[in-house]
């Protein structure tokens, strides 16, 4: 009996261990109307998380880390007239994909050399994608057929930059694949 006991115990205690450690996690708050933009597939907006596609607030350390390896401050003020950027269509069907959009302002051009880093995480800050693009113009990033678990909302955070001198801007837009 006591064998028992003890066996299962020890089996017990490390999945109790690891069930409080999961909910110490931080997760992801999706925000308000569905927690993410409403876009047709022409791009064109609709109801929804107006805390979308906009100039971010103050990031938290797991944000921050999520750009580490560009080596730049990312609490500098930001120039959100700059940038703009959407995900389309959303909600997206997992079969069929979705287009990251992003455009320069010609009325507040990008500096030269600009770059775009984004990361897409789930509700846990876990890496999913990762890429580096182009900012001084207009650029699609076009994530095919099941690029992502269908089911679920997903972040996509941004940071545009100059390498090597600064960020100008940050935000996220969160995506919700059907």
């Amino acid at each position: 009996m006591f064998i028992q006991r003890s066996l299962l115990l020890g089996l017990m205690l490390p999945a109790l261990l690891l069930s409080a450690c999961r909910k110490d996690e931080p997760e992801i708050d999706f925000g308000p109307d569905g927690g993410f933009q409403y876009r047709t597939r022409q791009n064109i907006p609709g109801p929804g998380d107006a805390t979308d596609w906009t100039a971010d607030g103050p990031w938290n350390s797991k944000e921050k880390g999520l750009f580490s390896s560009l080596n730049l401050s990312l609490d500098e003020a930001q120039q959100s007239r700059t940038w703009y950027s959407s995900v389309y269509p959303n909600p997206s069907e997992a079969a069929d994909g979705f287009t990251f959009m992003t455009s320069v302002s010609s009325n507040n051009p990008a500096p030269a050399g600009s770059r775009k880093a984004y990361v897409i995480v789930d509700r846990r800050y876990n890496v999913l994608q990762r890429g580096d693009i182009n900012a001084t113009t207009h650029e699609d990033v076009v994530f095919g057929p099941n690029s992502l678990p269908a089911g679920s909302l997903y972040r996509l955070y941004y940071v545009c930059y100059v390498p090597g001198q600064r960020v100008y801007f940050r935000s996220h837009g969160d995506i919700k694949v059907e």
